[in-house]
């Protein structure tokens, strides 16, 4: 009730003044009214803008995010097939070679082996009860020598063991020509070598 009075009072205030008075009186007002308008919407703006780069920083996270899970996704692909690889190698070499230089007519002299292991977790980890093996990645090898064939002959051969689907790779070549002829091979050393997941005992 006293409230509704002196909402009353106030009326009857404006009532009495003039005109001119009641225009200023409501200029006034709408100045108010707009200066509260024009604050808000600072204050609303500042809020929307601070809000806007937050999100544009929120997005740039999230893009490079989905750029390196892609390439993450990408290398995780490459290495689990590779690891397979390793896993499923079962190639011998020296059949293999042997097999491929009798189809180019290569005739290979001797075969030198060589193992090494690339990781060499069977000396670093404990041997417990629950383990006793460990796998480790090896290096198996194969030098050899070849008299007496033609640079088409070689490049084929080459070809032949690399492109196989197990990990092969020629690791070291010399050639000897001769001088006569630079597309005959007086004699070739070379080393292949394949790779591979070996189970090990631990130490």
């Amino acid at each position: 009730m006293a409230e509704q009075g002196r909402m009353g009072r106030l009326f009857e205030t404006f009532d009495r003044l003039s005109t001119r008075e009641k225009m200023l009186v409501g200029g006034l007002i709408s100045a108010l009214l707009i200066t509260a308008a024009v604050v808000v919407w600072l204050v609303i703006g500042r809020q929307i803008s601070n809000l806007e780069e937050r999100n544009k920083g929120l997005r740039e996270t999230l893009t490079q995010v989905n750029e390196q899970k892609t390439d993450y996704l990408t290398r995780k692909r490459r290495l689990d097939a590779y690891q397979r690889r390793l896993e499923q190698n079962d190639v011998k070499l020296v059949r293999l070679m042997e097999s491929q230089a009798t189809k180019l007519g290569i005739t290979i002299e001797d075969f030198k082996e060589n193992k090494r292991f690339i990781t060499e977790k069977h000396k670093k980890l404990k041997k417990t009860q629950s383990r006793t093996k460990v796998k480790d990645l090896v290096e198996e090898s194969q030098t050899v020598t070849m008299r007496r064939i033609s640079l088409e002959q070689l490049t084929r051969f080459l070809a032949a063991l690399e492109s196989r689907q197990e990990p092969i790779k020629v690791t070291q070549l010399k050639i000897d020509t001769l001088s006569s002829d630079r597309q005959v091979l007086r004699q070739v050393q070379l080393t292949v070598s394949t790779y591979r997941n070996e189970e090990v005992d631990l130490l």
